[in-house]
């Protein structure tokens, strides 16, 4: 497979020419932890309960998710909920086979990010990028959850499948995230547009100020799927440009130098895709199936 390309209102997919200071370690759980954060508390817990992994948590009984609001992987329409996306299924489930109940804490990435820097959460919710620099300071699988690429959304008569075909063109871009840099080094910091969220970048896009917008491709393909006239593609895989075009392998931050919150994590991970709930959970939440292989099984 080299790329995946998703329409706007339409149920088909084609194949197409193709996420400083220390983080606090944290060793028990007593009240004094406990973050002073809104949020709300969900799951079910039996009384007899027996977890199948046991790791230390900021607060007994609770897994604490600084949840990064963007769906599909995360939404919350309010603080208290209700919570719907991918994550929302995936973590609710992680807790509750280890007798945890779940407090998402709705929030930006940059400040779930900060929450958990800062010891105020167990783990960063969303599904994030896995990096060098993000695990000197985060704890991070060995495995992933899925894998994602970089998506470009475009107007469909311009359908932006490759490296090659972008040149020249003027591509917006959520400001510090993963892409934005590489893309600068690529085509030139003077074609890339930096934007807060990617509502704008698409209305820039719309109104025709830019060209396309390039982000992680679950949030493009969401951006573009009720658009009329728009798509998302997945670029092709470019060996001059690795750090653009490249799998890139998605998990949860948490808590840092915690070896066994890791490995109930990676534990976790490897089942859910082996017993099809990654794949039916991505599907529920309007993945197509094409496009879920990939997320799943990678190029």
């Amino acid at each position: 497979m080299t790329g995946i390309m998703s329409r706007g209102r339409q149920s088909a997919t084609k194949l197409a020419a193709a996420s400083a200071t220390a983080l606090l370690v944290l060793t028990g759980c007593s009240a004094s932890s406990a973050p002073e954060s809104e949020g709300a508390t969900v799951g079910t817990v039996a009384e007899d309960c027996t977890p199948l992994h046991t790791f230390p948590t900021l607060e007994e009984g609770v897994l604490n998710v600084a949840a990064m609001n963007a769906a599909p992987k995360f939404h919350a329409l309010s603080d208290s909920g209700p919570f719907e996306g991918i994550d929302a299924t995936l973590l609710t489930e992680f807790a509750e086979e280890n007798c945890l109940k779940v407090l998402f804490k709705p929030m930006t990435g940059a400040a779930g990010q900060l929450d958990l820097r800062e010891g105020k959460s167990d783990l960063f919710g969303g599904l994030h990028i896995k990096t060098e620099k993000r695990g000197e300071v985060f704890g991070q699988s060995e495995g992933n959850v899925i894998y994602d690429a970089l998506g470009i959304t475009s107007a469909a008569a311009d359908s932006y499948g490759t490296i090659e075909s972008m040149k020249g063109i003027k591509i917006g871009a959520l400001s510090g995230s993963f892409f934005v840099e590489t893309l600068k080094d690529a085509f030139g910091a003077e074609n890339i547009e930096e934007y807060q969220n990617e509502t704008n970048a698409f209305e820039d896009l719309k109104a025709g100020r830019i060209d396309a917008v390039a982000n992680q491709s679950m949030m493009s393909f969401n951006l573009s799927k009720d658009e009329e006239g728009y798509e998302t593609s997945i670029i092709e895989e470019d060996p001059n440009h690795p750090e653009l075009t490249g799998l890139l392998e998605i998990t949860w931050p948490h808590t840092k130098d915690v070896p066994e919150f890791t490995a109930a994590i990676d534990d976790y991970f490897t089942r859910a895709k082996e017993n099809g709930t990654v794949d039916r959970v991505l599907k529920e939440n309007g993945v197509t199936a094409e496009v879920a292989d990939f997320y799943i099984n990678g190029r």
